[in-house]
């Protein structure tokens, strides 16, 4: 993987301090209580910087990491052509999903919001893009069984989501996710 100039890692960072500081204060005040002036004071940035990075507060909340998308790709590519694609799909997923348990509390209380609800199922679109991609490749000849894979994995992760509590530990998100898999493949082995 390149190296990023130095120029292109302090716009990381400053990305990744806003998102850091979006989500404690929202964790500590509630959405509506903090601004995006607050947000970019708390990652020791200006409202303009703000800006650059997120278009709106819940932007900053909910908007994968520029680098997510190829993470999420590397992982999946490591399982192609596994003997037990289902499994392997579990894997991958609950791999990418380790990293985002520092937020899913916030993230979780605020999608009971309807509308920042909506915001987050677009955000995380990518998601969808990549395991449609990825059993595509592992089920060239049936386009059926691929979409139903897909849709199945994605319905795993969104079933986990909306039924963990945010006052559980984020190991137990992760805990219903693999679960999920395991019905499912109860369902699948039938």
């Amino acid at each position: 993987m390149e190296q990023p100039s130095a120029r292109e890692a302090q716009r990381r960072e400053s990305r990744r301090a806003l998102q850091a500081a979006a989500t404690e204060l929202v964790r500590q005040r509630g959405f509506a209580a903090v601004t995006v002036d607050d947000v970019a004071a708390a990652a020791g940035v200006s409202r303009r910087t703000f800006f650059n990075h997120f278009p709106t507060k819940a932007a900053a909340l909910f908007d994968p990491d520029p680098e997510d998308a190829g993470r999420l790709a590397e992982l999946l590519a490591a399982a192609d052509g596994a003997p037990d694609p289902w499994t392997a799909l579990g894997a991958a997923c609950r791999r990418y999903l380790v990293p985002h348990t520092a937020t899913l509390a916030v993230r979780r209380r605020l999608a009971e919001d309807p509308e920042l609800a909506a915001y987050a199922r677009t955000a995380y679109g990518h998601v969808a893009v990549a395991l449609d991609g990825w059993v595509r490749r592992q089920w060239p000849g049936d386009p059926l069984a691929a979409a139903l894979t897909a849709q199945a994995a994605a319905a795993v992760l969104g079933s986990a989501f909306a039924t963990w509590r945010p006052d559980d530990d984020p190991a137990a998100f992760l805990d219903l996710v693999d679960r999920g898999f395991a019905l499912v493949r109860v369902t699948l082995d039938r």
